[in-house]
């Protein structure tokens, strides 16, 4: 039986119409080309829902966006203190079912593939639940349930509904060897490997990349960027390094701010913030550093990841910078890679004098095949065989 109807829950806490950031299952609804899509949006939480203006529903909402059909659960600005939390997921979940009846027909589990993923394992297990699918895919995008600040009794409960989806997927996937070792060896269930993807046409050299960009006015070069979320994953000890380290040059780091270490860094003269920046000016952005960094410490839900920046920063030509985690030791013979701090440092008086034009085609070479659609295909390919 060909799979005929995609239905994907977005990754918590990132609805269809994040503008900040790209995400693998986001990406991977728009590759699955000549399937009938269906994106069912995370529940955002009651504060965000009335942040972003959202209407009152008492019932599932949907809209069609370039062909893919987006569905919002109902009842987003109720909040779910005193009680309201279980009577919410009660109402949503009751009526999830029906809907994808009425969008797909009373048949829809035959042809059907509900594709979940770790980011967000409670609404994973819960939308699981509600449609008893025949045919299930799950991923494994980070190491999720050790990321830091996760309650031991909630932790529990995330573990117990983490394995009931591993059991009862038809397929389960994993972005890093770590994540398909770790897993494999708790569960004993079969994981396939399966990387992340990349939008290859976005981040491929256009002439309007060239042109100067206000909020790196005045940056001495060359100038050393990061973009993405300042958090738990970041070493912040290894940036404040390189900035005292360096002796011409800047630091731009581009993103929103979840981390208090981030404190030591304000203040200092060779290093800029820039606030987060809508996903479409990302490649903008790269094309305008002069090397590019990825300062992942090594926290166990750092090694885990298989982060899609690096695929991004990959596929411009420019020179690449890298703590050493698994995913980026997989491209060492074309980016650069420390394994520590002294070795970051060291490297940065490598670069980028000795960057080649023989090394960026490398380089983009490396990325050129890995877009979402060949990673869709293959997910595909496992669920029907």
């Amino acid at each position: 039986m060909r799979i005929k109807n995609i239905i994907v829950l977005g990754m918590y806490p990132y609805p269809w119409h994040e503008k900040t950031i790209s995400d693998t299952m986001r990406s991977m609804t728009r590759a699955f080309k000549g399937k009938k899509r269906i994106f069912i949006n995370p529940s955002v939480g009651f504060q965000r829902a009335v942040r972003e203006n959202y209407s009152f529903a008492m019932d599932w909402a949907c809209r069609d966006d370039s062909g893919v059909i987006v569905c919002t659960p109902p009842l987003e600005t109720i909040p779910s203190s005193f009680g309201l939390g279980s009577m919410k997921n009660s109402w949503v979940n009751k009526r999830l079912a029906s809907l994808m009846a009425s969008l797909l027909g009373d048949d829809w589990r035959e042809d059907s593939l509900l594709y979940l993923s770790s980011g967000g394992i409670g609404q994973s297990y819960q939308t699981m639940m509600a449609l008893k699918p025949k045919r299930m895919a799950f991923d494994i995008l980070d190491d999720n349930l050790g990321f830091p600040g996760i309650r031991p009794d909630e932790k529990a409960v995330l573990e117990d509904r983490f394995r009931e989806l591993v059991n009862k997927a038809n397929v389960v996937t994993a972005v890093s060897p770590y994540l398909v070792e770790k897993f494999s060896a708790k569960f004993q269930n079969d994981i396939h490997l399966l990387p992340n993807g990349l939008d290859v046409e976005r981040f491929s050299y256009r002439p309007e990349y060239a042109r100067p960009i206000a909020e790196l006015n005045g940056l001495e070069r060359p100038v050393i960027g990061f973009i993405g979320a300042l958090t738990s994953w970041i070493d912040f000890e290894l940036i404040l390094k390189m900035a005292e380290h360096i002796k011409t040059g800047s630091i731009a780091l581009v993103g929103p701010i979840y981390s208090t270490a981030v404190s030591q860094l304000k203040g200092h003269p060779r290093i800029r913030f820039i606030d987060s920046i809508p996903y479409e000016r990302v490649p903008h952005f790269l094309y305008q550093f002069d090397i590019l960094l990825l300062p992942r410490n090594y926290e166990p839900h750092s090694l885990a990841s298989d982060p899609l920046k690096l695929y991004e920063y990959m596929a411009t030509g420019k020179p690449v910078l890298s703590t050493a985690l698994p995913s980026a030791m997989r491209f060492q013979d074309v980016i650069y890679v420390g394994k520590t701090h002294q070795d970051i440092l060291d490297l940065l008086g490598k670069i980028p004098a000795h960057w080649s034009s023989e090394q960026s085609l490398a380089e983009i070479q490396r990325v050129a095949s890995m877009d979402w659609h060949q990673r869709a295909e293959r997910l595909l390919r496992w669920i029907e065989d």
